[in-house]
């Protein structure tokens, strides 16, 4: 074998080599924040249906979601996907504006336990001005997520190892004090968030609707003026995703217009119009299944330099042996 064919053999071990421990460690790129989405202000009620004409009169703006590759279950299918979204308040609420083809409409009935929902969820940061780890959070700087699914509606959690708080304050508000997992349901005075749902011709259309005030610590405040993260996760009931098997976005900015100098906000808040597919705003008192990411990031980093040693060091046993040297 000439040496340049060695080298190049080995620099495919050492990538493959890399490769395989990102694989292992879950180790993704994720996308970086790249473009600011305006949420407009709209002098008037918010439209809660989410076929209602003037939702399409609203710009939209697109994220690319990838496979979650950190937590089991792993999804096998890691095909991209994308979401249409819209963001609109009218200064005492928000709402947000969710779209994405999918082949088949995964609502399981009663006691259908093989089947999975559709689902989407949208992830804030807790702290304002901050950006934690993507992938639901981190300890003392934890993430928002409202979660709805196909069937049962929308709920408000938190998530973050730890969640950040003092010991016996998780109790006190109906949370974990030592939370056995990242993530919890919020209690009820806590769920904010209305929805209201439709599927036709191959697409789920989704709306959100929350006030733009805080009602508790992990509730976070969207105020008019203020600019704030949002990333996107979705399900596919039908290709049995659930929990961790998932994709999601990077973090995308988004910016709350203020309202033109004199307007008053106003005080009504939403409309309902027409019939959905499927329609929830009740709170739901069951606890995710959503599992955390396991391990961290530093952990995560930790492995790849192992990974990555330990390539170095076989490269450096083949240049010995002399595999690398010069020679047929």
């Amino acid at each position: 074998m000439k040496r340049g064919h060695k080298i190049i053999l080995a620099l495919g071990l050492l990538i493959a080599l890399v490769a395989s421990a990102m694989a292992t460690l879950g180790m993704i790129p994720v996308s970086a924040q790249t473009n600011t989405y305006t949420a407009k202000y709209i002098d008037g009620a918010i439209p809660l249906d989410p076929t209602d004409p003037a939702w399409s009169q609203v710009d939209k703006g697109n994220a690319v979601l990838v496979a979650q590759l950190l937590t089991y279950p792993q999804r096998l299918d890691t095909q991209p996907r994308q979401i249409q979204y819209a963001v609109v308040h009218n200064g005492t609420h928000i709402a947000v504006y969710l779209e994405w083809s999918d082949d088949t409409e995964d609502v399981p009935g009663p006691g259908e336990l093989d089947k999975f929902p559709d689902a989407v969820a949208v992830q804030f940061p807790v702290k304002s001005g901050e950006q934690p780890y993507v992938c639901m959070g981190m300890q003392d700087n934890p993430v928002h997520i409202v979660m709805w699914k196909a069937g049962k509606g929308a709920e408000s959690l938190v998530a973050g190892s730890g969640y950040g708080t003092r010991e016996g304050e998780d109790t006190a508000r109906g949370l974990h004090s030592v939370p056995t997992s990242p993530i919890a349901t919020l209690p009820p005075e806590e769920q904010v968030w209305k929805s209201k749902a439709t599927y036709e011709d191959g697409k789920w259309k989704v709306v959100l609707v929350r006030p733009t005030g805080s009602v508790g610590e992990y509730v976070p405040e969207l105020d008019p003026g203020s600019e704030v993260s949002i990333a996107f996760a979705l399900w596919d009931g039908s290709k049995y995703e659930r929990a961790g098997s998932k994709v999601t976005s990077g973090w995308q900015m988004l910016e709350l217009e203020k309202p033109a100098a004199g307007v008053e906000t106003v005080t009504e808040t939403v409309t309902e119009t027409a019939t959905e597919t499927v329609t929830a705003t009740t709170t739901l008192t069951e606890t995710t299944t959503l599992p955390a990411a396991t391990g961290s990031v530093k952990a995560a980093i930790v492995g790849f330099l192992a990974a990555l040693i330990i390539a170095i060091i076989m490269l450096a046993l083949l240049y010995r042996k002399g595999a690398l040297k010069g020679g047929q």
